[in-house]
């Protein structure tokens, strides 16, 4: 039960990002995905559905750690507590972005570019551990590929948003969102997949 809970505490945050990131984008008129950032969305003033966005941002602030933790006491996978700090310190990012806007620069602390990064980096990085951390509870090789490739790409987009600032590789929404989606995906990809695990798992042990 506590794996499932973990499970779908992951799958639903991402679900729920993906639809109100959907949503809020609908409302705004010329907001494109590949030009714009995804922090306009939840910019009051500019966004019609700001507090939609913001929504989704706590959300994930509080279902990623705790779905984390769930995952990783229901799999037993043990070893995974530098894990579950990177996505402790991905749920505070997400929470800044929600509560701190971003604004014109030398107005005071740029809280909401921390909880960004934080949110971005610790996410990515949770992905690569988390996905270890599951080897040793004997999942395929294709899950561990697909998952520390994806936490890869999603560093590597953050590398490409913070250096390629004239824009001369990949227009900003693309680099921000390959660096975002990556976590989510990788959510999505491992609750469905340790649902299937758990059910394989549980028709073994009763044949």
């Amino acid at each position: 039960m506590t794996l499932r809970i973990g499970a779908l505490s992951l799958v639903v945050s991402a679900l729920a990002y993906f639809v109100a990131e959907a949503v809020a984008a609908s409302a705004m008129s010329r907001y494109g995905y590949a030009t714009d950032y995804i922090s306009t969305l939840g910019a009051p003033g500019l966004s019609p559905l700001a507090l939609l966005m913001n929504a989704a941002f706590v959300v994930q602030a509080i279902l990623f750690p705790v779905g984390a933790a769930l995952m990783v006491r229901g799999s037993q996978a043990g070893r995974a507590s530098v894990f579950l700090v990177f996505a402790v310190l991905n749920g505070i990012g997400n929470f800044l972005v929600a509560t701190w806007h971003s604004g014109p620069s030398g107005t005071g602390p740029d809280w909401h570019g921390v909880g960004a990064f934080l949110a971005i980096a610790g996410g990515n990085v949770a992905v690569i551990l988390g996905t270890l951390a599951f080897r040793r509870v004997g999942v395929s090789r294709t899950y561990l590929a697909v998952g520390v490739a994806l936490g890869a790409l999603g560093l590597a987009c953050l590398l490409g948003l913070i250096f390629d600032t004239s824009l001369t590789v990949l227009p900003i929404g693309i680099w921000e969102r390959g660096s975002v989606y990556s976590i989510y995906v990788w959510q999505a990809v491992t609750a469905l997949y340790f649902l299937r695990f758990h059910a394989e798992r549980i028709e073994a042990q009763a044949a």
